[in-house]
This record gives structure tokens, sequence and C-alpha cells, in this order.
């Protein structure tokens, strides 16, 4: 293989990446559970964290917090994974 031609396939992996980042950025998933209710882009940002519940117990709400992360950041990588088998 030619060094012209890894660098095609570089710039070609290159495009593909950008291709994937931009489908990402407009992917939006939602969790909601017993206390709150979490929406994340496929950049893996929180664009909201809500609160909906009045009985704050630390705990539970932390259990909470993790498990809605762990859940939207699953999704997400599905979302990669059929985006990826999209691009090939």
């Amino acid at each position: 293989m030619s060094i012209f031609s890894q660098l095609g396939d570089l710039k070609k992996l290159k495009e593909q990446a950008g291709t994937m980042q931009a489908m990402l950025a407009q992917e939006i998933v939602e969790v909601n559970n017993n206390s709150l209710k979490l929406i994340m882009n496929g950049k893996q940002e929180i664009l909201e964290l809500k609160i909906i519940t009045d009985n704050l117990n630390k705990e539970s709400l932390e259990k909470d917090i993790k498990s809605a992360l762990k859940e939207a950041l699953n999704k997400i990588q599905k979302i990669m994974v059929s985006k990826a088998s999209g691009l090939m």
C-alpha cells in the first residue's frame, strides 16, 4: 500500500468520523425513572436533568441518577453502533 493510498484512507476515515459526530449530535435520548428525568444528546452531553419528586432521600436519588446515566449511555451506544454500521 502506498503512502498516498494510506492518506486517502485516513481522509475517508476522518470524513466518516465527522459525519458520525454530526449525526450523533442530533440524537436525543430521554430517561425517566422514580425521581428524575434525564435528557442527553448523542455526544453524551446532559441537556436536562430534572428532579421530579419531592421525596429527596439522598441515597435513592443518587442511585436513580446513576441508573439514569447508565441507561442513557447504553441507549447512545446502541445508536452509535447502528449509525456506524450504516456508514460502512
